[in-house]
């Protein structure tokens, strides 16, 4: 049995490219959580705060490496309620949603195409499991979105699909996440998941140019990082609510609770890099793969 069909069931017959009868290649290839910081898009503009990580995001190769078809991205400034929405126009339209920043930034370009069809597929799936989702031209590709695409994708060729958070519970992303999953792995190309933020994001406390670290908020994201990458995404519903709040994690870590649905919380990752400026804002970069077949039990409910 494949990891596809112990956690979703057995794949449906497609028609419309594989021919009837004929099932797709498991092409959820991978899923990324990363950070987001307006810093990422240019460091040497913030005194090389970040840099590490871009240069960690880059050297991913994921053109080369994963030749991904099609991306959904999970960004957490785009909030919507009471449901989510995704974007399904054939071009997002990028946006800068930040101010105070090197004027430099609002000049920089990432524009790929959109994919309507999926978006519209995805809402599809998640309203007959009863989670409100909808197709929206609206938004687009805030920098929570581009700002690491450009890094991780920068010939903007590859199709995007942004999909909000919304004001709703962790465990209603995780449901949501697993319909997006099965969605996903059931798409004929290789489809990159990539969640986005800062799980140490500590605005109020930070410090232009220091290069000191804040070592409470490295050793919470160190536990909060190690639930996720360990098989223990569920565990993360649970994490104590004081220690959650000293960190403030961006979106509060709803685009990760999304992805590990996606993935499966129990599936395990590694840390890519990990990077903490200004004594404010965590960088870690997490990377997860679906589990070999047969390694997990079958997932009801």
């Amino acid at each position: 049995m494949t990891y596809r069909e112990a956690r979703y069931g057995a794949p449906r017959p497609r028609r419309d490219f594989w021919g009837e009868g004929l099932e797709p290649a498991m092409t959820l290839a991978i899923a990324l959580y990363v950070p987001n910081a307006p810093n990422l898009i240019d460091p040497a503009l913030f005194g090389g705060a970040g840099a590490r990580t871009v240069q960690a995001l880059r050297g991913l190769q994921l053109e080369e490496r994963e030749r991904p078809g099609v991306v959904v991205v999970v960004s957490p400034h785009w909030w919507t309620g009471p449901g989510w929405q995704v974007n399904g126009s054939e071009r997002p339209d990028q946006i800068y949603d930040f101010s105070g920043f090197p004027p430099a930034l609002g000049q920089v370009r990432y524009q790929p195409p959109g994919d309507p069809a999926l978006a519209a597929r995805l809402a599809q799936a998640a309203q007959k499991e009863g989670l409100p989702v909808a197709v929206t031209e609206d938004w687009g590709l805030d920098h929570g979105a581009w700002a690491p695409l450009m890094n991780l994708l920068p010939g903007a060729r590859v199709p995007v699909v942004p999909l909000s958070i919304a004001r709703r519970s962790p465990e209603d992303h995780l449901a949501l996440g697993r319909v997006l999953g099965r969605e996903l792995w059931d798409d004929p190309r290789r489809v990159l998941l990539v969640a986005t933020g800062s799980i140490t994001h500590r605005l109020d406390r930070i410090r232009m140019g220091s290069a000191t670290t804040w070592v409470e908020g490295a050793r919470i994201e160190e536990e909060i990082t190690a639930l996720a990458i360990g098989g223990r995404g569920e565990a993360l519903l649970t994490y104590p609510r004081d220690r959650f709040r000293t960190v403030a994690p961006e979106g509060e870590l709803l685009p990760l609770f999304t992805l590990l649905g996606g993935i499966g919380p129990e599936a395990r990752g590694k840390v890519v890099s990990t990077e903490q400026v200004w004594q404010a804002a965590g960088m870690t970069v997490m990377e997860f793969h679906p589990p070999a077949a047969g390694s997990v039990p079958p997932v009801t409910g």
